[in-house]
């Protein structure tokens, strides 16, 4: 059993809320700084970024976690991870084809930029990222989990581009063993879930400053939701500060 200290939510220059700075080798760097041992990159509706930074992280002793983060047709902001490359970058197939094309960008967050690990430019993305999908949030959370991946409602706390400020409350029947906090008061609609706490970063200097402490075998989906359940001395704890 390993305790990793864990920022599972951070954005790279592919969001348009992610700074130009974000690149494969700053977010590791901020990472290894800051004593992270595991990280996940969710840019809004796409994974295209994790391959690179997924080889630049393990390169650098990190553990990696594949995901995205959805916004769903509600606009409520859904975490989504998964096992394995292969099936991540197939999921965010799916995610990408439901997006509207274009690029109306009503909050003027500024470009979307694809990079290699060198930081070099691959390529602007097209389509307005940050953007409700064509599809439910409740139908997401079915489909990830179809999948085997972990479904996990994002900063649930948050004003908007949540699961409360847009629905309200949790649907009935859906499996959430796991549900962001970003404030210290935690929400008793999060019932027995566990508790993530990310940093959601958007600049390398917001890497870790909201972790979690996962105590696991290996950084599985199966292990993370034995964690939730507290099974076999598993655990995840969340944190404000490594």
């Amino acid at each position: 059993m390993k305790t990793y200290l864990a920022d599972l939510h951070i954005h790279s220059c592919l969001s348009p809320c992610g700074q130009r700075t974000m690149s494969p080798y700053a977010i590791v760097d901020a990472a290894v700084a800051n004593r992270l041992d595991l990280i996940a990159v969710t840019d809004h509706n796409t994974a295209a970024m994790t391959p690179i930074i997924a080889q630049v992280a393990r390169d650098a002793g990190l553990d990696f976690l594949y995901g995205l983060e959805l916004q769903t047709c509600e606009d409520v902001h859904l975490l989504a991870y998964f096992d394995d490359e292969t099936t991540c970058l197939a999921f965010s197939d799916e995610v990408y084809a439901l997006l509207p094309d274009g690029y109306d960008d009503p909050y003027s967050l500024g470009e979307q930029t694809q990079v290699d690990a060198e930081d070099n430019l691959l390529r602007f993305e097209p389509k307005f990222l940050v953007n409700g999908l064509d599809l439910s949030f409740a139908d997401a959370v079915r489909r990830i989990n179809e999948l085997g991946g972990l479904a996990v409602p994002a900063h649930i706390d948050r004003r908007f581009f949540s699961v409360l400020s847009q629905l309200g409350e949790l649907p009935e029947g859906l499996d959430f063993p796991v549900i962001e906090v970003r404030e210290e008061d935690i929400p008793d609609i999060c019932g027995d879930a566990a508790i993530l706490r990310s940093s959601d970063a958007h600049c390398p200097e917001n890497i870790g400053e909201r972790v979690t402490l996962i105590t696991i075998e290996e950084v599985t989906i199966d292990e993370l939701r034995k964690a939730a359940a507290g099974i076999d001395g598993r655990s995840i704890v969340g944190e404000f500060a490594p």
